[in-house]
């Protein structure tokens, strides 16, 4: 068994790469067999388990606020960017986002991404109560909607579109009598990409952002 000279970023690695391939119920035991280490020398660099899993999470994130547009670019722009970022890398790694979605993983990276959108809101003209809500509700909707569409956004292309064709015929042949509306929007639902649906509505929830702001000056 080949040893590894250990650092964080080492393990951290090795926590991307075991998740990646075998899902989140990682063991110690198998960290230190792929690291080829004994499996408590991780824990002279992660105090335990928990801390190990929260900078697992963190590192995802490295990727997310990483040359944004520079101080005194249009603060929507900053918003979007980063919403449209870490949406992605939550859908290219969901069972590590799964970790996440526990909770904050209160580390550099997401210390990093909770700065560079409170700046931008307060760069809206946001109060600071105001622009907390409004960071809540950007950071739900960008990782609700990456666990939503994760699964499908895996499959191939053209299965993708089946699949949403299937959904759609689906609502067609409801009762019409019961469900009238979704009957006569059958052929509009799930239409696009579900980037694109992401887009329209992280667009709308940052109108209601500005309008909701404009309205209490």
């Amino acid at each position: 068994m080949t040893r590894t000279r250990l650092s964080p970023e080492v393990v951290l690695d090795a926590c991307v790469e075991l998740i990646g391939r075998e899902g989140e119920h990682l063991t110690l035991c198998r960290l230190g067999e792929h690291l080829g280490v004994d499996p408590t020398a991780v824990y002279r660099h992660f105090r335990d388990k928990d801390e190990l899993m929260r900078a697992v999470g963190d590192r995802i994130l490295s990727a997310v606020t990483v040359e944004l547009p520079g101080q005194g670019s249009d603060w929507r722009a900053v918003v979007v960017e980063i919403c449209v970022r870490l949406r992605a890398v939550h859908m290219e790694h969901p069972t590590i986002a799964a970790l996440a979605r526990r909770g904050p993983p209160l580390n550099r990276n997401e210390f990093d991404l909770t700065e560079q959108v409170l700046t931008a809101l307060a760069g809206a003209g946001l109060e600071p109560p105001e622009a907390a809500l409004a960071y809540h509700a950007l950071i739900e909707l960008t990782v609700g909607s990456a666990a939503l569409d994760a699964a499908v956004s895996a499959v191939e292309q053209n299965q993708r579109a089946r699949e949403y064709r299937r959904w759609q015929d689906t609502y067609r042949a409801l009762d019409p009598a019961e469900h009238p509306r979704a009957v006569a929007h059958a052929n509009h639902l799930y239409s696009g990409t579900a980037d694109e649906r992401f887009r329209y509505a992280l667009d709308r929830l940052l109108d209601g952002i500005v309008a909701g702001s404009a309205q209490r000056e």
